[in-house]
């Protein structure tokens, strides 16, 4: 039994479930083998979470997406996650150069607060959009506070760069917060007002 199916009562209470829809696909990567793992983290649960607050905020954007690309629709990659995961990730990373892309599991990631959210877009044929980079692409080139400086060298296209913007318009304009080093990832609020504050998976 997985972390997630210990407790999914416990999730379905306290936690907002998103689905599938017009505006949503998923394609959660740690339920399968396509992530810097290199196996299924969740064993096969691949059900999308995400606290009360940060659901409300995505459906805004969804909202939004139809409204202004209505040929888009979202990727989620992933969305809450339990801190045991969270552990097994950090010690898969201690000690290398990419020990940063991963919070450690105390206090925690947003992750396991179901407060952040790892997104794309595609076209509605299944297409993506060309950001650049995958998904948990540990290069630089992955990261928006250097995006300037991509541009200017051309290691980051116009077009690149025009999508990212896309996707990060849709979600600041909610709230969320493009994280420094990661184009898609979304915290709904800053570390400060949820560490210790709202209820973290564990």
């Amino acid at each position: 039994m997985t972390s997630f199916e210990k407790q999914i009562e416990w999730i379905e209470k306290n936690f907002r479930e998103i689905k599938d829809s017009e505006q949503v696909s998923l394609q959660l990567k740690y339920a399968t083998a396509d992530n810097f793992m290199n196996r299924d983290v969740y064993q096969g649960f691949d059900r999308c979470f995400v606290a009360p607050i940060a659901y409300d905020m995505f459906m805004r954007a969804c909202e939004e997406l139809k409204r202004k690309h209505p040929t888009l629709k979202f990727l989620i990659w992933d969305a809450l996650r339990p801190r045991s995961i969270q552990a097994e990730f950090y010690k898969h990373l201690e000690g290398t150069p990419f020990q940063n892309y991963v919070a450690p599991p105390h206090p925690g990631s947003l992750h396991n607060f179901g407060m952040a959210m790892d997104l794309t877009l595609i076209e509605r044929d299944g297409d993506y959009l060309d950001m650049g980079t995958g998904f948990d692409d540990f290069r630089e080139l992955a990261q928006p506070k250097l995006e300037q400086q991509f541009l200017k060298s051309g290691e980051l296209s116009n077009l690149q760069f025009s999508n990212r913007m896309i996707l990060r318009n849709l979600m600041e304009d909610q709230g969320f917060k493009v994280l420094e080093h990661e184009w898609w990832h979304f915290n709904a609020l800053p570390k400060d007002q949820v560490h210790g504050k709202h209820l973290i998976l564990e």
